[in-house]
């Protein structure tokens, strides 16, 4: 076979071989798994259930943004979440989230999130004086041991 016909081969075997990663390849854009902005209170289900006297089960760890217009979306309880889940002074304030909804489903995924203090944006995180290590959950220093503290600043950002 000469060089151009064995070029040619190894080409075409190539592409079979990566067709099926260019087969998944975007064909337009899709809402889901987009990022939103969304504004709201972070509430414990359970509590927003029980202002409408429906009565859940105690140990329910379900939180939901609940914005002014009245829509309820739960969150995913992962490590863009997990601070609400950990530490109560962060509920029941207002919110400003990035999220994304989880496909074919109300379901927040948290990106980031800003609180919102008299009107204003504000970055709310955990911080060691020791080590100078900021965090987004309430606990001790990974580094020293040190409890964290939490600070909530004006947002710098746009």
């Amino acid at each position: 076979m000469n060089l151009w016909k064995r070029r040619a081969c190894l080409l075409l075997a190539l592409g079979v071989a990566l067709s099926p990663a260019f087969a998944g390849l975007d064909n337009g854009p899709s809402t889901e798994g987009k990022k939103e902005l969304l504004t709201g209170k972070i509430v414990a289900l359970a509590e927003l259930l029980a202002k409408d006297k429906t009565l859940v089960d105690a140990d329910q760890k379900i939180l939901v943004l609940h914005t002014a217009e009245g829509r309820i979306f739960p969150l995913l309880k992962d490590s863009g979440s997990r601070m609400f889940f950990t530490d109560s002074k962060l509920r029941n304030r207002n919110v400003r989230l990035t999220a994304r909804k989880i496909p074919n489903s109300e379901v927040l995924q948290v990106i980031n999130f800003k609180t919102i203090v008299n009107g204003k944006l504000h970055e709310a995180y955990y911080w060691c004086d020791i080590c100078t290590i900021r965090r987004t959950e309430a606990g001790i220093c990974d580094c020293c041991g040190a409890p964290l503290e939490f600070r909530e600043e004006p947002w710098k950002g746009d």
